[in-house]
């Protein structure tokens, strides 16, 4: 408000006084937005106003995916996308892919377009941009356009899954040099090598290597000198003696900007290796995992390599040819980092005297990884070794009775489907009188004789949990949906704050009863139980990985479009109680089961692990895990009139997909034919 104030013989003008909010600095803004993720960044910063999309357009990263399974025109299209890119997604699953030599050149030509860029010699679009600023666009549009289609942006994230290149040799392939994160899979190409020196020559800014070689092939990591270079030879009986003639060449030698070297299942020579970790005074994380060669020869030299190096790593893993390390070894590792904040285990080493050791080891460990090799069996199953076969159980336990595990956030390992069990329910198989399994009352009685305390896992904030969901030499094989509903429903109430979800079946596991292979699966069935996941109302990423998935989901729409907000209409959710109704000779046949256990006297109720109100509250819920009427309530609570959705925050689907889709383009992928899902499917890419 403005006005004049007459003081004596005076005018004075009055004029508005304003208070600028902190938020519109963008300064500051800067630093709020840089602890969100590129998704809510883009769904809901962006739109807010003016000031906010230009504070976080630089920060987003658009992200092009490329898969070798599309169309001619649909890769064209998603190459046509590529230049502006912040991450490149690629997925070459063909031997021969006729695409293969349309990506490698515009690979080529988005090189060639950012050296002339920094050269300062790029012309044409200075001429291109005049030209667009003559076309009549409304702000916002504009700013819209500029934002998706920012052409200064270079090539920062590359994710490559490939077999053998066909057209040119690996180490030939065009990586850009603008990379920071490289991360590489091999499969299907044995016997073949690439060049680790000539990687990190063309990306002088890489500051993340992973790669990574999968069950059918062997390849190998070569390493030449840097030409500005002189290659220390470091053997056993001279490794002593270098010590000094390192630290005066440590000066002169060229440093790497890297900060984190992930190699899983790779042939290394390991002499070389040590000489590159010397030009790496950044590298906070060096994992090798499953390593084979010549390492068992330089094995002791590498552990006295390591204390040497002039800077401090922060995440470690060392294992190597499918052997399990000495205990002398794991506690000196546990020992040069007594207060690390992750622990990666080799599952060979996992023992209940390790475990022991790190129940009483007071520690602040946010992320428990668990690895394990693949290579000596055609599958990837976790526990298909004898020596791997109790692992799974010795995680699950000390998961429940650890109690330094109030700051895991991250677990990366295998469970055994036996160990979420908690009453056995297991055993009732298909609820129906025909099934033998369900009407064994000595099985039933054996499996399900519940000691009647909670021990379920004390990780209450867990984010992320990536782990292989595993029946091998169980007497129940899993194939039936209440293995699902225990599964799901075990998950849901233990991790209720999980914003990372990925559930992996291994392709092959042995029945302990006939001995016999079978391929265990999930349900994604409405009596399933995968409904049961709506509980985790902070879920972002969701990937299920299932062999019979990549037939057909199996399901009806109706039974899975409840992830998206098209699933609650009237259409949907009818539909769901006419399944549901379908479910009382199931129910029928539950109940007969129960009672029959409580006279024998195999069922009890739990009883909290401790007085705590949260305690309390789990022993109640998890009452009813595996049982149809758990599903039944979760279906009513979320066709309920004042329910608020599902899945409020989830941004990544996948089912048995390389590629994680935005929700609605997944359900797109999976039912294609289908017109209940809300509306068109946008770009894939």
């Amino acid at each position: 408000m403005t006005g004049v104030v007459r003081l004596g013989w005076k005018q004075q003008l009055r004029r508005p006084t304003r208070t600028l909010s902190p938020l519109h600095l963008p300064e500051i803004l800067i630093i709020i937005f840089s602890y969100l993720s590129d998704d809510t960044l883009r769904q809901s910063v962006a739109p807010v106003c003016r000031l906010w999309l230009h504070t976080v357009r630089n920060a987003m990263i658009r992200e092009v995916v490329w898969f070798s399974e599309w169309t001619p025109n649909r890769l064209s299209e998603a190459l046509s996308t590529l230049p502006g890119a912040g991450r490149l997604i690629c997925h070459n699953q063909f031997t021969n892919c006729p695409a293969e030599a349309l990506l490698l050149d515009a690979l080529r030509q988005l090189e060639v377009n950012l050296q002339q860029q920094l050269n300062g010699s790029n012309n044409n679009n200075n001429n291109q941009e005049q030209e667009q600023q003559h076309v009549s666009r409304t702000p916002a549009v504009e700013t819209t356009y500029r934002f998706f289609f920012h052409k200064n942006v270079p090539l920062q994230h590359l994710d490559l899954v490939t077999n053998k290149l066909t057209s040119i040799p690996f180490d030939l392939f065009p990586f850009p040099t603008s990379l920071t994160t490289l991360n590489l899979t091999l499969c299907r190409a044995y016997g073949s090598a690439f060049s680790l020196t000539r990687i990190l020559a063309l990306c002088p800014l890489l500051v993340s290597f992973h790669a990574k070689c999968r069950v059918d092939a062997l390849v190998r990591i070569t390493l030449e000198p840097f030409e500005q270079q002189q290659s220390l030879n470091i053997t056993a009986s001279g490794l002593q003696q270098q010590q000094q003639q390192q630290q005066q060449q440590r000066e002169n030698k060229k440093q790497l900007a890297l900060r984190s070297i992930i190699l899983e299942g790779l042939d290394l020579d390991l002499a070389k290796f040590m000489n590159l970790l010397t030009m790496t005074p950044h590298l906070k994380e060096l994992k090798l995992i499953d390593m084979y060669g010549g390492w068992r020869r330089m094995w002791a030299d590498f552990q006295n390599f390591l204390p040497t190096l002039p800077y401090r790593l922060e995440s470690t893993h060392f294992s190597y040819d499918t052997e399990a390390s000495d205990s002398g070894e794991i506690e000196a590792m546990l020992a040069r980092q007594p207060m690390s904040s992750e622990w990666s285990l080799w599952g060979l080493n996992v023992k209940p005297s390790l475990l022991q050791s790190l129940e009483s080891t007071v520690n602040v460990v946010t992320k428990l990884e668990l690895y394990w090799s693949s290579r000596s069996q055609g599958y990837g199953a976790s526990c298909h070794r004898q020596e791997l076969q109790s692992v799974p159980t010795l995680i699950h336990k000390y998961l429940c009775n650890s109690p330094h595990l109030v700051h895991l956030r991250v677990i990366r390992s295998a469970f055994l489907i036996k160990d979420m069990d908690l009453f056995g329910r297991r055993t009732f198989g298909n609820l129906s009188p025909l099934d033998s399994k369900a009407c064994d009352p000595e099985l039933v009685h054996e499996l399900a004789d519940a000691s009647g305390k909670l021990e379920v896992w004390q990780c209450r904030n867990l984010k992320t949990l990536q782990f292989e969901i595993n029946a091998h030499l169980d007497v129940i094989p899993m194939t039936d949906p209440v293995q699902s509903r225990i599964l799901f429903g075990y998950i849901s109430r233990v991790c209720p704050n999980l914003e990372d979800l990925f559930i992996t079946c291994p392709s092959v596991c042995v029945d302990s009863v006939s001995r016999r292979n079978y391929t265990p699966r999930l349900s994604l069935q409405l009596y399933g139980g995968i409904c049961l996941l709506s509980r985790l109302r902070s879920l972002k990423r969701l990937r299920i990985e299932d062999y019979y998935l990549c037939q057909g989901p199996n399901c009806e729409v109706y039974e899975m479009n409840w992830i998206v907000s098209s699933g609650r209409d009237s259409w949907s959710r009818k539909k769901r109680q006419e399944v549901m109704s379908e479910w009382k000779s199931m129910e029928t046949e539950e109940n007969r089961l129960e009672t029959e256990r409580k006279k024998n006297g195999g069922l009890k109720k739990l009883t909290p692990a401790s007085a705590a109100k949260e305690d309390v509250r789990i022993a109640k819920e998890l009452q009813n895990i595996g049982l149809i009427v758990d599903v039944r309530n979760m279906v009513k609570e979320m066709d309920g009139y004042f329910s608020v959705g599902c899945f409020p925050e989830l941004e990544r689907l996948s089912f048995e997909y390389p590629i994680d889709h935005r929700p609605r383009n997944e359900l797109h992928r999976l039912f294609p034919k289908n017109s209940r899902l809300d509306g068109p499917c946008i770009t894939w890419f």
